[in-house]
């Protein structure tokens, strides 16, 4: 019952920052999100013990799935090749820069914890990208681009994140490791999602076929996407 309160209270937090962003135009509502989370941690002292799994089945699928499905696929062909080094290279840049940099302004801190904290900050978020967008007006090519990047750059940071973690914990980096993980999230990730996304929509198309229309199953099926789909990559 905790989660669940703890779900409500983030979705409500969501609307008044929708409704404040509809009168502090000036400010976009992203970082309008960002203050109220920071205000009620400190204010109120509240803690929400999300597990990691729970919040990117929650919330960064469906959201990073929307977002996907209204991208322009042109353009993200098109740009493909700036796209993916800037998910790849850029992100694994400002790791090492970053972690490099939070060490030496904490030199308490290991190194590795520098680099798991750099991980975390490192990948761009495609909601905020459209929403700061919207306020200073980007070319549309700079703005397919850090959309696009941002959309595919998880990857890089979950395994800087993850390696991170591990070597601040033994001691030790297996390098190996991370790249095999990195390339079998990044590739094995996009071909499952991408089969499975195809038969989906080969099944909605099915049943609109056979006269099945309605409204609430298509809805349900709808909202479901995101959720079968992350569930069904990340468990197989």
């Amino acid at each position: 019952m905790h989660l669940v309160e703890a779900i409500l209270f983030l979705v409500s937090l969501v609307i008044v920052s929708n409704v404040l962003s509809h009168y502090i135009v000036s400010i976009p509502v992203s970082l309008i999100q960002t203050a109220l989370g920071v205000g009620v941690a400190l204010i109120f002292h509240l803690q929400i013990n999300l597990a990691t799994d729970w919040f990117m089945l929650l919330f960064i699928a469906p959201l990073l799935f929307n977002d996907g499905r209204h991208f322009p696929k042109r353009e993200l062909w098109k740009l493909r090749g700036p796209i993916i080094g800037n998910a790849i290279f850029l992100v694994f840049a400002t790791i090492l820069i970053g972690g490099l940099f939070m060490h030496w302004l904490v030199p308490a801190m290991p190194l590795s914890a520098g680099f798991a904290l750099a991980a975390i900050i490192a990948p761009t978020d495609p909601i905020a990208v459209q929403s700061l967008a919207k306020r200073v007006h980007l070319p549309d090519e700079v703005l397919h681009l850090v959309s696009g990047e941002s959309l595919i750059n998880d990857a890089s940071g979950l395994i800087g994140f993850k390696y991170g973690i591990a070597a601040t914990v033994t001691g030790a980096f297996a390098l190996g490791d991370a790249i095999g993980d990195f390339f079998y999230i990044a590739i094995v990730g996009a071909i499952a999602g991408a089969v499975l996304m195809i038969a989906i929509n080969f099944a909605r198309q099915w049943l609109l076929q056979q006269g099945i229309n309605d409204v609430i199953l298509h809805t349900i099926l709808q909202i479901m996407t995101p959720f079968l789909i992350y569930l069904l990559v990340d468990e197989a």
